[in-house]
C-alpha cells in the first residue's frame, strides 16, 4: 500500500499523533535542563600539594618530580604539566579523550598514592581534583553593609549554609570574609626560661584537647559509653593547658607546674587578611526588576564579600536560579545590607531562550510573508507551522537523549529555521500544484507526496551527511561543537517525518484554492466563536491591558494589512507575476540551450578551453600525486598541466569578454545595478565601522565597472552574434568559470584574512595586575587602586564607555590558573573586572573601551598590567603561545626574556600589528633568607636538619596544632612566636632549639645568606618550560599576528644555543587541528552526499553535476566574504559544509523531476525546461526561506515579542552579542545560497544537456550509437 495513502486513511490518527508530539515537545522543552555552554568531559586532572614555607626549587625536587615521574607512566596521558611556586605544587595532567574519565581518576589516584612514599612526611597530603565546567561559577551574591566586616561575614555564612541546602547548588564559595583563629603567640623570652621547645608545646595542645571514647560499660540494663573530653570550649581554657610538670631536684623546693600561660598569649582573632574584594555599581536593580544608572554622585566603593555559587552537574540552571532568589527574598537581612548579583547565567540563558523564541518568530514571519506570495495565506501558515512542529519533535528527541540546551544547540535550531520548512515547502507546493491542476484533495496529495517523496528522503539524506562528519569532531572544541551537527541531524529528521508523515493529512484538511467553494459556518458555530474570542479577550484584559491593546492592534494591522495590501499584492504576484517569470525563465533557458554546430571547427571552438583547463587540472594533480614519491617523474605532469592550465584559464578570460560583450545592454544593466548594491555595503562600511580596507574596496568597485565597460562596449557595437563560441552551453559555462577564477583572484588581492574563532563584542573586559613575588596583600591593594585610579579617570573622561559599565569589580589576591582553574591565591595578583551592560544599551561597542582603557594604562614601575577580553565560544590557547624548552631554567629564563621585552617593542612601536598584552611564565626571584646548617655542629648537639628546620618553620611560620570547635564551626588553633619576636630576619639570631635538655641559639648551628630565588617553575612533560603569551587586538586577526610574530623572530631563533627548542602552540595548534579535521570531514561530506545521490539516481553524470555545482557556490561564498569583509574562519568553515548539504537538497528536487519526465518519454529539451519551470517555484521558496530564516541570527535583527506583548516594547535592535559568533557562518550560507540558486535554475539544466550531448557524442564516435546526434542544427 501506498504509505501517503495509509497516512490519509488513518488522518484521524495522524492528527492525534501531530497533538500528542507537539504537547510532548513544549513539555520538553520546559522540563529540559538548560545551562549556558555545553556540558563536556574535561580531560584534565589537577594535583595540588601543600607544604607551607618551601621555596619553588625545593619544591620541585621534593614534591613536583616524584609526582611527575609517576604519573608519565600512565596509559593515555597526553600532556603533563606542573607549575610549582613557594608552598605549592601544582601538577596538571591532560588525558586522551579516548579515556574514560572514571578510568584516568582511577589510574591517577593508583599512581599518586604510590609516589606519596617518596613525598616528605610532614608535607600535606596530594589533592586531586577533576576539571570540569560545572567548577565555573553560575551566579556570585556579593554583600555589602554599613557595619563591621565580622558581622558582614557571619551573615555570608548563615547565608552560604542557606544556598547550599537547594538541591540543584553543589557547594558555595566565600570569598573576601575575615576567617577567625586562635593564636597561641609564644614568648621567646619566656619559653627559654623554662627551657621548653616549640614541638612541647604543639604536642601538649594536640594531646589535651582531644576526645577519645573509652569504651561502654553495663550498669543494670543500662549500657553507657564512655567518653573521655578533654576538649576545650572556649579558647582561653588553653591558656590552662600544662605544658611541663618538672621533676622535683633533691634539696631544692618543688617546681611548679608550667601552664601555657607562662610561655604564650592565647588570643580569638581573625587571620591575616589574604584577599580583599571590592565593588563599584554603575547601575542597580530597581523595585521593578529593572536595572536603572545610578547618579554619578551616588556612585560608591563598597567593600563586600562574595558567594561564588556553583550548580550539581544536570541541574536546571533556571530552577537553581529561582530557588537562589527565593531564598535571598527570604532571607532575614540586616538594616544597611546589600545585596548585588553578578555573572548571573541564568540570565545568559533566558536571553539566549528569547533570542530563540524571537528568532523563529521572527523567521516564521519571514517564511509566511513570502509563501503568502506563492501559496496564499492558508497555505503559508500551513508550511509555516512546520518549524515549531520540527522543533517541538526535536526538543521530544533531545530530552530522550539526555540533551541539556545550551547556546550552541539554541542557535543550532535557529541556523535550521530556514530548512526545517524546506520539505514542508516542496510537499505542500507540489500538492498545491495538482490541486491548481484540477485533481481532488486526495488524489492531490497523494500523487504530489508520492511524486517528491524519494527525492526529499535523497534530499535530507544528503543534508545529513553533510553533517555527519561533524559529530566526529575531535578534542575539546569536538565534544563543544559537536552539539551543532547532532542538534541539525535531529530537527532535520524531524523536519523530514512532519513533512512525510503529518504533512500529506494536514494539507488535506487546510489546504484551500481559489475554485474551492467556500463552506459558511453556522450561526451557532459563530456565536460559539465570538464568544471564546470575548472570553479570551476579557482574561488577557484582567490579567494586563497592555497585552490586551498591543493584541488588538497588532490584530487590526495584519486584518487591514492583508486585505488591502498583502492579499491584492499576493494575487498579482501568483496570477501575473510568477507565470510571467516563468515565461520569461522558460525563454532564458531556451536561449542557453541553444548552440550551432554546422558551423566550421564547431566542436574544437567550443570545448577547447574546457578540456584544456580540465586535462591542466588532472596534470597538476598527478604531479601533487607523484612528486612526493618519484620526483623526477612528476617533471612532465608538471609542464604539460602548466601549459594546459594557463591555455585553459586564458581560453575562458577570452570567452568570458565574449560572452560580456554579447550580453549587451543586459550585461550592462547588471552592472549598474550591482554598482549600486556595492556602493550601499560602501556607504555602510564608513558609517557603522568607520571605513573600509582600499583594496577591498577597488576589488569590490572593479567588478561593476567591469560590466559596465564590456557591457556599454557590446551595447555600442550591438555584439549579439557568436564570435568564436557557437554553443550557448559553452559559453555560460566558460562565464562561470571565468567568474570563478576572478573571484578568487580578487580574494588573493584583498583577503579578508583568516581566524579561529570570531572575535566579539566581549560582555567584561578583565585587567590583570601582577606585582614581585613577595609582595604582600596590602601592597598589591595599594597597586590596585593605582591602577583603578587610571580606570575611573578614562570613564571621567569618556562617558560614553562610563555608560557602558554596568560595574567594576575589584579582587586582591587571587588565583593565578589556566581557563580550568587549579591556581592558588597569591597575595601579588590582583584582577579589576568590568562587567558591560546589555548589548542592546552599549553606547559604543565594548571594543572601543577596551582600547582606551589600553591606552590609560600607563606604566607602574614594577607592576604588570594586563587588559584582557572575556573569553566566549570553547576554550582555546593564545593567539600567540611560545613555549621555550631546554635543560637549563637559567637559560630558559633568560632566552624567554629576551623574546619577551623584542614582543613588547614591537607591540609598543607597531613593527607586528596588532599584538597586545604581552606576558610570560616566569615570576621575579622571590627574596629568600637562607639557612646554612653546619651538619658537623649540629651533629654535636643531636639535631639534624629535619630538626632545625621544623623549630624554624613553626616559629615563623606557624602551624596548625588543632581545632578549637564552636558549635557546627571550626577554628584552627595556631602556634607561632609572637610578632616582636619574629618581626625582622635579624629574629633568626634569637632563635633556640631545644636539644639534650638545653636550649642551643639556632646562629651557633647555622649561618644566614640574603638570596633571591625562582619565583615560579614551569615544566612541560618533565622539562623545564616557559612560556610567552600575546593577544590580537579587537580587528586583527590571531593567524595574522602569529604569522608576523613569526617573521619578526625568525632572525633572534637562530641564535638560540643547540638543545633549547621554541615552539609555537597555543590557537595555533587548535587552529591546525580543528581546519586539518574540518577540510576531511569536508571531503567525506562530498563522498557521502556523492555516495547518495548516486544510489539515487543510480547514475555517475546526475551526482557529478550536482557536486561541481556544489563546489561552484563558493563563488557566492567568496563574493559574500569579500562584500561584508569577514574573515574565512572556523564558523565560515562549518557554513561551507552546512552550504553544501543544502545546494544538493535544491538540486536533488530539480534532477529527481527532470530524470522523472525523461523516463516518462519526454523528449530531451522540452523535459529540460519543463523541470525547470515546474521546480521553479519550489527551489526558489526553499532558497528564500532558507535565507531569510538566517537573516536574524546572521546581521542580528532581534525584535522582543514579549516584551511587546507584555511592555509594548518591542526593543528592536540590529546587532547582538552572538552576531559575531555566529554571523560568519549566516554569510557564507546565505550568499553561497544565493548563487547557488542561479547556478541551479540556469547552470544545472545546462550542464544536464551538455553532459547529455557530450555522451552522445562519445557514443557516436565509438561506433555504439548510429542515431543521428541532435547537435548539428542551428536553435533549439
Amino acid at each position: 500500500m501506498n504509505f501517503t495513502r495509509f497516512t490519509l486513511k488513518n488522518r484521524t490518527a495522524i492528527l492525534m499523533l501531530t497533538l500528542i508530539l507537539s504537547v510532548a515537545g513544549i513539555f520538553s522543552y520546559i522540563i529540559i535542563p538548560k545551562e549556558s555552554a555545553p556540558s563536556v568531559d574535561v580531560p584534565f586532572f589537577f594535583i595540588t600539594t601543600l607544604y607551607p614555607g618551601i621555596g619553588p626549587a625545593d619544591m620541585e625536587s621534593l614534591i613536583t618530580q616524584p609526582l611527575e615521574r609517576q604519573l608519565q607512566g600512565i596509559n593515555g596521558v597526553k600532556e603533563i604539566r606542573s607549575t610549582t611556586q613557594e608552598s605549592v605544587s601544582i601538577v596538571v595532567v591532560e588525558f586522551e579523550l579516548s579515556v574514560p574519565n572514571n578510568e584516568a581518576s582511577q589510574n591517577l589516584r593508583e599512581r599518586v598514592d604510590l609516589a606519596k612514599a617518596d613525598l616528605p612526611p610532614d608535607a600535606e597530603e596530594p589533592i586531586i581534583i577533576e576539571a570540569s565546567v560545572d567548577d565555573f561559577p553560575i551566579m556570585t551574591v556579593n554583600l555589602a553593609a554599613d557595619y563591621s566586616l565580622v558581622n558582614l561575614t557571619r551573615l555570608g555564612e548563615r547565608l552560604q549554609d542557606e544556598l547550599e541546602s537547594i538541591s540543584g547548588i553543589r557547594e558555595v564559595d566565600l570569598v573576601g570574609g575575615i576567617v577567625r583563629e586562635v593564636q597561641v603567640n609564644v614568648d621567646l623570652t619566656a619559653l627559654t626560661s623554662y627551657n621548653l621547645a616549640l614541638g612541647q608545646l604543639v604536642g601538649a595542645i594536640q594531646n589535651q584537647n582531644l576526645t577519645i571514647p573509652g569504651g561502654t560499660v553495663d550498669v543494670n540494663r543500662l549500657s553507657y559509653l564512655l567518653r573521655v573530653s578533654g576538649e576545650i570550649r572556649d579558647p582561653a581554657e588553653l591558656e590552662d593547658i600544662v605544658i611541663a610538670s618538672p621533676e622535683p631536684v633533691e634539696g631544692q623546693p618543688a617546681p611548679g607546674l608550667v601552664y601555657l600561660r607562662d610561655v604564650a598569649e592565647v588570643v580569638y582573632d581573625f587571620e591575616e587578611r589574604e584577599s580583599f574584594a571590592r565593588l563599584k555599581a554603575y547601575e542597580l536593580e530597581d523595585e521593578n526588576g529593572m536595572m536603572q544608572r545610578v547618579d554619578e554622585a551616588d556612585i560608591e566603593e563598597l567593600q563586600v564579600i562574595s558567594l561564588s555559587v556553583k550548580r550539581r552537574p544536570g541541574s536546571n540552571i533556571l530552577d537553581t536560579s529561582s530557588d537562589i532568589f527565593s531564598t535571598i527574598d527570604n532571607f532575614n537581612f540586616p538594616a544597611g545590607t546589600q545585596v548585588l548579583i553578578t555573572g548571573d547565567e541564568s540570565e545568559n540563558i533566558r536571553k539566549l531562550i528569547a533570542d530563540l523564541e524571537n528568532s523563529i518568530i521572527s523567521g516564521m514571519l519571514f517564511v509566511v510573508l513570502v509563501l503568502v506570495f506563492f501559496l496564499g495565506i492558508r497555505n503559508a501558515l500551513l508550511v509555516g507551522a512546520a518549524v515549531p512542529i520540527s522543533i517541538f519533535v526535536g526538543f521530544l528527541v533531545l530530552n530522550l537523549g539526555g540533551f541539556t540546551v545550551n547556546f550552541v544547540i539554541l542557535f543550532s535550531l535557529i541556523i535550521a529555521l530556514g530548512l526545517l520548512v524546506d520539505n514542508a515547502v516542496v510537499i505542500v507546493e507540489n500538492i498545491f500544484r495538482y490541486r491548481e491542476a484540477g485533481l481532488g484533495r486526495f488524489d492531490a496529495a497523494i500523487k504530489g507526496a508520492t511524486e517528491v517523496g524519494g527525492a526529499l528522503l535523497a534530499a535530507t539524506t544528503t543534508l545529513v551527511a553533510a553533517f555527519f562528519p561533524l559529530t566526529f569532531w575531535p578534542g575539546i572544541i569536538g565534544q563543544f561543537m559537536s552539539f551543532l551537527p547532532k542538534t541539525l541531524i535531529i530537527v532535520l529528521l524531524s523536519s523530514l517525518f512532519v513533512a512525510l508523515v503529518l504533512y500529506p493529512t494536514l494539507t488535506v484538511i487546510f489546504v484551500k484554492i481559489d475554485k474551492d467553494v467556500r463552506v459558511k459556518s453556522t450561526v451557532f458555530a459563530n456565536i460559539v466563536k465570538y464568544a471564546l474570542l470575548g472570553f479570551g479577550g476579557l482574561v488577557i484584559l484582567a490579567a494586563n491591558w497592555i497585552t490586551f491593546v498591543v493584541l488588538v492592534g497588532v490584530t487590526i494591522f495584519f486584518v487591514v494589512s492583508f486585505r488591502f495590501l498583502v492579499k491584492p499584492l499576493a494575487y498579482r504576484f501568483t496570477h501575473h507575476l510568477v507565470p510571467a517569470v516563468i515565461d520569461r525563465y522558460q525563454g532564458l533557458l531556451n536561449t542557453m540551450l541553444e548552440r550551432d554546430y554546422s558551423v566550421k571547427w564547431a566542436w574544437p571552438r567550443n570545448i577547447t578551453a574546457l578540456v584544456s583547463l580540465t586535462l591542466g587540472v588532472i596534470f597538476m594533480l598527478l604531479f601533487a600525486l607523484t612528486n612526493s614519491i618519484a620526483p623526477q617523474a612528476a617533471v612532465l605532469p608538471q609542464i604539460l598541466g602548466g601549459i594546459l592550465l594557463a591555455a585553459g584559464v586564458g581560453g575562458i578570460f577570452i570567452h568570458t569578454v565574449e560572452g560580456l560583450l554579447r550580453g549587451g545592454r543586459a550585461v550592462l544593466l547588471t552592472g549598474l545595478g550591482l554598482l549600486l548594491f556595492v556602493g550601499a555595503i560602501i556607504g555602510t562600511a564608513y558609517v557603522f565601522n568607520g571605513g573600509m580596507d582600499s583594496a577591498a574596496m577597488a576589488v569590490l568597485l572593479g567588478l561593476p565597472i567591469v560590466l559596465i565597460l564590456f557591457g556599454g562596449i557590446g551595447t555600442a557595437l550591438k555584439l549579439n552574434r557568436p564570435l568564436i563560441l557557437t554553443d550557448n552551453r559553452s559559453l555560460l559555462l566558460n562565464g562561470v568559470l571565468g567568474l570563478l577564477i576572478s573571484i578568487f583572484a580578487a580574494f588573493s588581492a584583498a583577503p579578508t584574512g583568516v581566524q579561529f574563532f570570531p572575535q566579539t563584542d566581549p560582555a567584561a573586559i578583565i585587567i590583570n595586575i601582577e606585582g614581585p613575588i613577595g609582595m604582600n596583600v596590602e601592597a598589591s591593594d595599594d597597586a590596585a587602586r593605582r591602577v583603578q585610579e587610571r580606570i575611573d579617570l578614562m570613564l571621567q573622561e569618556h562617558p560614553s564607555s562610563r555608560d557602558n559599565v554596568e560595574n567594576i569589580v575589584i579582587n586582591v589576591g587571587v588565583a593565578g590558573g589556566d581557563v580550568f582553574g587549579g591556581g592558588q591565591p597569591r597575595a601579588e595578583l590582583s584582577q579589576i573586572r568590568l562587567n558591560m551592560v546589555d548589548y542592546g544599551d552599549r553606547s559604543e561597542p565594548s571594543t572601543v573601551t577596551l582600547n582606551r582603557l589600553r591606552e590609560y594604562m600607563t606604566p607602574i614601575p614594577d607592576i604588570s598590567i594586563l587588559v584582557e577580553v572575556q573569553q566566549e565560544g570553547p576554550p582555546t590557547g593564545s593567539p600567540v603561545n611560545i613555549e621555550v624548552t631546554g635543560e637549563d631554567f637559567e637559560v630558559i629564563s633568560r632566552i624567554s626574556g629576551e623574546i619577551r621585552a623584542r614582543l613588547d617593542e614591537a607591540s609598543r612601536d607597531g613593527s607586528i600589528p596588532g599584538l597586545v598584552d604581552v606576558k610570560d611564565n616566569i615570576s621575579g626571584a622571590v627574596p629568600e633568607y637562607a639557612v646554612r646548617v653546619d651538619t658537623d655542629r649540629a651533629g654535636q648537639y643531636g639535631l639534624s636538619i629535619a630538626d632545625i628546620a621544623q623549630t624554624v618553620r613553626i616559629a615563623m611560620n606557624g602551624l596548625e596544632a588543632s581545632k578549637y570547635r564552636d558549635g557546627d564551626d571550626e577554628y584552627d588553633i595556631t602556634v607561632r612566636l609572637r610578632e616582636e619576636d619574629r618581626s625582622s630576619l635579624q629574629s633568626l639570631d634569637n632563635l633556640t632549639i631545644f636539644s639534650r635538655g638545653q636550649q642551643i641559639p639556632l646562629s651557633s648551628v647555622a649561618s644566614f645568606e640574603e638570596t633571591r630565588g625562582l619565583g615560579s617553575i614551569t615544566r612541560l612533560d618533565l622539562k623545564r618550560t616557559a612560556i610567552i603569551e600575546g593577544q590580537a587586538a579587537p580587528g586583527f586577526n590571531g593567524p595574522e599576528v602569529l604569522a608576523a610574530t613569526q617573521e619578526y623572530l625568525d632572525d633572534y631563533l637562530e641564535t638560540i644555543p643547540v638543545g633549547y627548542s621554541v615552539s609555537y602552540t597555543g590557537e595555533n595548534e587548535d587552529f591546525n587541528a580543528s581546519f586539518t579535521f574540518l577540510t576531511t570531514a569536508l571531503l567525506i561530506s562530498f563522498a557521502l552526499i556523492f555516495f547518495v545521490m548516486l544510489i539515487k539516481f543510480n547514475s555517475f553524470v546526475a551526482p557529478m553535476i550536482i557536486m561541481i555545482v556544489v563546489g561552484l557556490s563558493l563563488i557566492g561564498v567568496i563574493l559574500g566574504l569579500i562584500l561584508t569583509q569577514t574573515p574565512f574562519g572556523l564558523m565560515t568553515f562549518i557554513g561551507v559544509i552546512s552550504l553544501a548539504g543544502i545546494v544538493t537538497v535544491n538540486n536533488i528536487v530539480l534532477v529527481d523531476y527532470l530524470k522523472q519526465l525523461l523516463d516518462e518519454g519526454t523528449a530531451r529539451k522540452d523535459a529540460i525546461i519543463q523541470a525547470g519551470s515546474t521546480r521553479l517555484r519550489p527551489v526558489l521558496l526553499t532558497a528564500f526561506t532558507t535565507i531569510l530564516g538566517l537573516v536574524p541570527l546572521t546581521f542580528g535583527i532581534n525584535i522582543d515579542f514579549v516584551g511587546l506583548l507584555v511592555n509594548a516594547d518591542p526593543g528592536f535592535q540590529i546587532g547582538s552579542d552572538n552576531t559575531a559568533f555566529w554571523g560568519p557562518m549566516g554569510v557564507a550560507i546565505i550568499s553561497g545560497l544565493t548563487f547557488a540558486t542561479f547556478l541551479t535554475l540556469i547552470v544545472v539544466p545546462v550542464m544536464f544537456s551538455a553532459f547529455d550531448s557530450l555522451t552522445d557524442r562519445m557514443k557516436a564516435l565509438s561506433g555504439k550509437n548510429d542515431q543521428v546526434i541532435d547537435e548539428d542544427y542551428i536553435g533549439g
